[in-house]
């Protein structure tokens, strides 16, 4: 058998050239990807280690947030109290709901403001001197008229002290924001500082929080505060946006500034216009540190040279019988096929010497039944995929149809609400009105006489029927559910309905900061609603646990009592007991948004209700 050599082929065409050459390839380009890959893992791990920079700095976010939603909550508290009413002659229930809060309040000082800006309650007093309005609160108390929505403000100028407020609406029964309440911040925000100082050792670059304007309202290095940030303005765009970001900042950080290229965790606040931005040097964050270790080269060229030893050496042992199976197969290709192909062995090659007759015979028919098996299952695919679009379309136009259902359901019934909050103010609280004025007349005309009839009880109770009326109003659309959403509207109704009535109310929330869509929260709010009116009616108990909790895709409400309980075999009407209707306009409500209910209850043993809802995926806008 001549070799290729020998038979005058050129070298670049002989599969031994072929096989060195592909194999030192090979070989070349394994050491390549594995240095590519080692390289990509660094940057990847580089790239998660600043993710998790940013988490950290969500994480302190979401906890800042979280601090002001119960600081706006407590400052909703005054205008909710009994008898508060900016529009009437009457200031003691506003001075007295001021003064209980301050009481509780976290900040140096509150403010009442009404409709023209002006402050007309003060806590805490200035003994007998007026209250006074500072100029610093005009700015965000103009926010507030505008917006409608509870205010959180930037960091106002050093003419005014640095200052910065808490503002949130006050409205009338007509929902028009008639004033504000509002509260005058710590200037050290210390609560602030103590958790920033979390986010970065000492020593390895400081953490800020910001306002809208790239100031720096508190930070873990006490030389930044009250002053401009680098990168100001691209900062103020991502807090106007509420974008998260993380990147390496060279162009604001010089090395003259800062010895080091820096990295930047942004993460923005969603309850005021603030974000907590971290910095740190480079080097502290990455693993890498920007530059390829001298130790993983040296691998690399170590495992270079045993793989080419390896490479040659197998290169070799392959390259000798396929010089053999090429000479057989060019006399098989020209008709010679009496003579056997040499025994090559039982490996690779000689099994594929055995094999090539049997090939030649049978590979005809084998293109035939793949030809015909290809077509078979090209046909099978097609049924299948048109079913599956089929059943896919039903899905949608049903997922569409409960959609519209519940939209248009929810919408009637706050339609509804609404109309007979119109009605009880045109008809009821004018006839109730005038009743007082009447009585108050007649008990003026009794007095001049003999005796003195009891129409003083009369009148208060008629005044008292008038305040409920309002607070009816009031309920039927509570103004914390539009204004801080579904979590803060169901604590806010929980402690006005149950703990005005000395039952011990306490609400667990556990979820994200994001709202729901607005038909979704007005929905459940809704059950919540029914299902605290039950236990204040009916239960008879002294606590009460209310539980929102949000894994993932699914919300989960639970609410428990210790009161007297009830028999669930007749709660649905059962054996002539009688129906709880309250419950099956829960269950009723549950299941159009797609969710379960399931109740726990015996007599004298408490209740427990369990929801669990499903919550649509966040759509960015």
């Amino acid at each position: 058998m001549r070799t290729p050599f020998e038979a005058g082929v050129p070298l670049a065409r002989t599969i031994h050239f072929r096989v060195y050459l592909l194999m030192a390839l090979g070989v070349f380009f394994s050491i390549a990807a594995m240095a590519i890959a080692g390289w990509i893992k660094v940057r990847s791990l580089d790239g998660r280690l600043m993710q998790g920079r940013l988490r950290a700095a969500e994480a302190v976010a979401e906890h800042l947030d979280e601090q002001l939603r119960l600081d706006l909550e407590l400052l909703l508290h005054v205008p909710t109290r009994q008898g508060f009413d900016l529009e009437d002659r009457e200031s003691r229930p506003e001075r007295e709901a001021m003064h209980e809060e301050y009481l509780h309040f976290r900040f140096p000082g509150m403010y009442l403001v009404n409709a023209q800006g002006e402050v007309v309650q003060e806590e805490p007093a200035r003994g007998g001197a007026a209250p006074t309005t500072p100029p610093s609160l005009a700015g965000p108390f103009q926010q507030l008229l505008a917006t409608g929505r509870p205010v959180v403000s930037n960091l106002l100028t050093p003419e005014d002290g640095g200052r910065l407020y808490q503002l949130v609406p006050v409205r009338n029964w007509q929902g028009r924001v008639v004033g504000a309440v509002g509260g005058r911040m710590d200037p050290t925000l210390a609560r602030a500082v103590r958790v920033l100082r979390h986010l970065v050792p000492p020593g390895e670059g400081h953490a800020d929080l910001l306002d809208g304007n790239g100031v720096v309202v508190a930070s873990t290095d006490p030389a930044r505060a009250r002053r401009a940030t680098e990168c100001r303005g691209h900062l103020a765009e991502l807090i106007a946006q509420k974008k998260p970001e993380v990147a390496t900042c060279g162009g604001c950080h010089p090395a003259r500034i800062y010895g080091a290229e820096q990295v930047r965790a942004f993460a923005p606040l969603s309850a005021a216009p603030w974000a907590v931005a971290v910095w740190q040097p480079r080097d502290a964050v990455v693993a890498s540190g920007g530059e390829m270790p001298a130790t993983f080269l040296g691998v690399v060229l170590v495992v270079a040279f045993f793989s080419a030893l390896f490479a040659w050496g197998a290169a070799r042992s392959v390259t000798e019988p396929i010089y053999v199976l090429t000479g057989e197969a060019e006399r098989i290709a020209t008709g010679e096929l009496d003579e056997p192909i040499p025994d090559l062995g039982t490996d690779e090659v000689g099994r594929l010497a055995a094999a090539l007759d049997r090939m030649r015979r049978s590979l005809a028919g084998l293109i035939r039944e793949v030809g015909d098996a290809n077509t078979e299952l090209e046909k099978r695919v097609e049924a299948r995929t048109a079913e599956l679009a089929q059943v896919n379309a039903r899905l949608r136009e049903r997922e569409a149809a409960r959609r519209e259902l519940l939209r248009k359901l929810i919408g009637a019934q706050e339609s509804e609400r609404k109309r007979i909050a119109r009605e009880l103010h045109d008809d009821t609280t004018q006839s109730l009105a005038v009743l007082v004025m009447g009585l108050e007349a007649a008990s003026a005309a009794l007095r001049s006489g003999a005796g003195q009839p009891r129409l003083d009880e009369v009148k208060a109770l008629a005044v008292q029927t008038l305040e409920e009326v309002h607070r009816i109003i009031r309920d039927l659309r509570p103004s914390v559910l539009d204004d801080l959403g579904f979590y803060s509207a169901v604590r806010w109704y929980a402690d006005n309905t149950l703990g005005s009535r000395g039952v011990d109310v306490r609400c667990e929330i556990a979820a994200t900061s994001r709202r729901l869509p607005p038909e979704m929260e007005t929905a459940l709010f809704r059950v919540c609603q029914e299902a605290l009116n039950n236990v204040a009616r009916h239960a008879q108990a002294e606590k009460v646990l209310v539980q929102l909790e949000q894994q993932g895709d699914v919300l989960r409400i639970e609410i428990e009592d210790d009161g007297r309980g009830f028999d669930l075999a007749s709660a649905g009407g059962a054996s002539g007991g009688r129906p709880h209707f309250g419950l099956m306009g829960i269950r009723e409500r549950v299941e159009i948004l797609g969710g379960k209910l399931q109740v726990d209850s015996a007599p004298g043993q408490g209740t427990r209700l369990s929801i669990e809802v499903p919550v649509p995926p966040e759509v960015e806008a």
